[in-house]
């Protein structure tokens, strides 16, 4: 045990109740620090969030918490909203800024509220036909297993399942293994939410696309944990969101579609501006034919305070500076990959060792322990980490970002050892 974690189990036996943060922060905001690399700036940063001080909050990969001038930004224009009565889109000021933050243009983006809004828009509007194959991995998130199994159901396409590869070469070859002249596409993540491995999205996308077979992927974790570029991963279709690391508000989401590929994805919801024009007074009425920009996948009226508040996250992370925020919790999460694997051979360590394969998100399992109860146990104790049950995967998944520190990561390790050794 380091001499950091036997400091931290001192104090926190001697520790009493904690005073809950000052909400009224999120009225007047401190100003960010000025940049630099050492741990006073890192907690500088957290005093930014309303997080509560005896909380060691692990699961930023399940939901983000919004720093304090997010939450101030949608408040405010909430209120003008309702002062005003004035509703406006607001929609081209936050494709502007993700565009700008993601790479991309901004007419290849359509808002959404979430991932699984994207993954249904672009695996309904795809021209399948009964027989074609679609490869997904075995460690999908719900959002994005559920529409293509639903679809399989209804439309007989056969969906091919792919194992992750421990290493980015070993994934590449494993969907290389997979492909046949039937498939059609390829929808995977780009962060599995089960273990947290960054998998080579860019090369596996390439390989697709010399072989005509549309890349759909789920990108709910990657932006605001790493510096995307989606222009150059290549793809046809990017699902993200805006509530987990880019710390947004909850319901806020884009769908990225390639221009190039737009006219592959069938728009079936239709609204405000999805259209070219149409005519009820024509005989018969009439449609023009679609938006030729991402306004085609839009659909009902969205909230514009929680556009305004989307706009301020990004604006924060990139006052931070993403590499910089990069840099910082990759390492994070390999200080705790390391101290883990200190465990020995009772330790199933499921995120990659591998550099370019690591993210912020670690996920293991650990022999003779059950690591649902031991979740529980740590919720209990204020530090919040995420089960993962899904596919009887059954892990513990550690997620870090820039509220977190090292002494955090002592306090959940801390905790690991009484309950291993309590058990022992």
């Amino acid at each position: 045990m380091s001499n950091r974690r036997i400091f931290l189990k001192q104090t926190l036996m001697a520790a009493g109740a904690m005073a809950l943060p000052d909400l009224s922060k999120a009225n007047n905001p401190a100003p960010l620090p000025e940049q630099n690399d050492s741990e006073q700036y890192w907690r500088d940063i957290r005093a930014q969030f309303p997080l509560k001080r005896e909380l060691v909050y692990l699961n930023n990969g399940t939901l983000g918490p919004s720093p304090y001038t997010v939450l101030r930004t949608v408040e405010q224009h909430m209120l003008y909203v309702e002062e005003s009565a004035f509703h406006g889109s607001g929609e081209q000021e936050l494709c502007t800024a993700l565009a700008r933050f993601v790479h991309c243009r901004e007419s290849e983006i359509t808002l959404t509220h979430n991932v699984t809004e994207g993954i249904n828009i672009v695996c309904w509007g795809l021209d399948l036909k009964a027989g074609d194959e679609v490869i997904i991995t075995d460690n999908e998130h719900a959002g994005s297993a559920s529409p293509w199994l639903n679809r399989a159901r209804l439309s007989g396409i056969k969906l091919v399942v792919v194992k992750l590869g421990r290493t980015a070469e070993e994934m590449i070859g494993n969907i290389r293994n997979e492909v046949t002249r039937k498939t059609k596409v390829l929808s995977i993540p780009h962060i599995p939410c089960t273990n947290g491995q960054i998998l080579p999205i860019k090369e596996i996308c390439r390989f697709a696309r010399e072989r005509n077979i549309f890349t759909l992927i789920d990108g709910a974790h990657p932006p605001g944990m790493l510096p995307v570029n989606i222009e150059q991963l290549d793809c046809d279709a990017y699902a993200s969101c805006g509530h987990k690391w880019l710390l947004g508000p909850k319901g806020t989401g884009f769908l990225y579609v390639n221009e190039k590929s737009r006219d592959h994805v069938q728009a079936y919801y239709g609204g405000a501006g999805v259209d070219a024009g149409w005519d009820l007074l024509s005989a018969p009425p009439l449609l023009n034919g679609y938006a030729s920009d991402g306004h085609r996948f839009y659909y009902g009226s969205q909230n514009m305070s929680l556009y305004k508040g989307l706009i301020s996250a990004i604006q924060f992370q990139e006052a931070i500076g993403k590499e910089r925020i990069e840099q910082r919790i990759k390492s994070l999460a390999k200080y705790l990959q390391e101290q883990l694997l200190l465990l020995g051979p009772d330790m199933d360590m499921l995120t990659p060792e591998e550099s370019a394969s690591r993210g912020a998100q670690i996920a293991f399992r650990l022999r003779n322990i059950d690591l649902q109860h031991f979740n529980n146990y740590c919720r209990e104790r204020k530090i919040v980490t995420r089960f993962v049950p899904e596919n009887n995967i059954c892990c513990l998944r550690v997620s870090c970002h820039i509220y977190n520190s090292f002494e955090e990561i002592d306090q959940f390790l801390l905790m690991l050892d009484q309950y291993v050794h309590a058990r022992s």
